[in-house]
């Protein structure tokens, strides 16, 4: 009896001990820097650690890292950290940070192959619903409803399954779909925002769709015109959900994709753009700005 006691008291010392807890170095400021096998280095966002690796921060120096794919948590004084005691930090608790960007971010950071960023849907809350439609018209789900306020060169795209040479874009008032308020006939398979946002007040809610020329398409997707006010506020909002330390491009990469997921595209394109642009060298910034674009016909 005893021996079968020390038995599986010595496989439960062997399951704790291999149950490390992981991490992703997400963002840091100032002089920060990494200890592993002894060998130290300087501190690189997407950085992976285990918990026998040290975290080095120098006076003014801050670093945020993910734990376990959800959990986040931030380092601001000036100390040597040894990540294996931060186990309670690995704790998923009512972080405002939200989860899903948080798990986005360690699966990018971490996988080994696939085109960076270009999964986002995968981990968005709402993607609009699948159409079924039996006209020659198809609208990308994730355009079902688009909320603007600013960024009128953002388009409003589709693909067509005929060939045809000519498209006309029709616009609709919400509480009237019977007369459109604005209808012109283009040769792409897209519309800027900027071709009919002067007919729009802010505030508003409208409709849209795109037919091959002489033919009728009653699928109508909705557009939100929405004040910069309140827009303000919305995106004040999800800068107050960022981790207690955040730089700049990791700042402007969470709230492209929060954004993204809010269907507000053309302000989520702004700061897909401005994190690619304040990090130039982060190949995440970089392709999800690309594959951004080829998701919504941006050339």
């Amino acid at each position: 009896m005893k021996k079968l006691t020390f038995l599986i008291l010595a496989s439960c010392f062997t399951i704790a001990a291999v149950a490390q807890n992981n991490f992703l170095l997400y963002s840091f400021k100032g002089n920060v820097s990494v200890v592993e096998n002894n060998v130290e280095t300087k501190a690189k966002v997407g950085k992976p650690l285990n918990s026998n690796a040290t975290i080095k921060l120098t006076a003014g120096a801050a670093a945020t890292l993910i734990c376990n794919e959800a959990a986040m948590f931030t380092l601001t004084k000036p100390g040597t950290y040894a990540l294996k005691n931060f186990g309670d930090s690995c704790k998923v608790s009512s972080n405002s940070v939200s989860s899903n960007y948080v798990k986005y971010v360690w699966a990018q950071m971490t996988k080994s192959s696939g085109a960076p960023g270009s999964n986002r849907k995968a981990y968005m809350n709402n993607v609009g619903a699948v159409t079924r439609s039996i006209n020659n018209i198809w609208v990308d789900p994730r355009l079902d409803t688009v909320n603007f306020s600013s960024g009128d060169s953002f388009p409003l795209s589709w693909k067509s399954y005929a060939e045809a040479k000519n498209f006309e874009f029709f616009l609709y008032s919400s509480d009237n779909i019977s007369q459109p308020i604005f209808k012109t006939t283009v040769s792409k398979l897209k519309i800027p925002i900027a071709d009919f946002i002067n007919k729009l007040k802010p505030g508003n809610s409208y409709f849209w769709t795109a037919a091959i020329k002489g033919e009728e398409n009653e699928e109508l997707k909705i557009f939100n015109y929405v004040s910069k006010e309140a827009f303000a506020q919305i995106e004040k909002e999800m800068k107050d959900q960022g981790a207690a330390f955040e730089a700049p491009a990791e700042q402007a990469y969470r709230l492209a994709f929060m954004l993204e997921d809010a269907h507000y595209l053309a302000e989520a394109y702004q700061y897909y753009t401005k994190a690619a642009t304040l990090d130039p060298a982060n190949a995440l910034y970089r392709a999800t700005l690309m594959s951004f674009k080829k998701d919504y016909e941006i050339k």
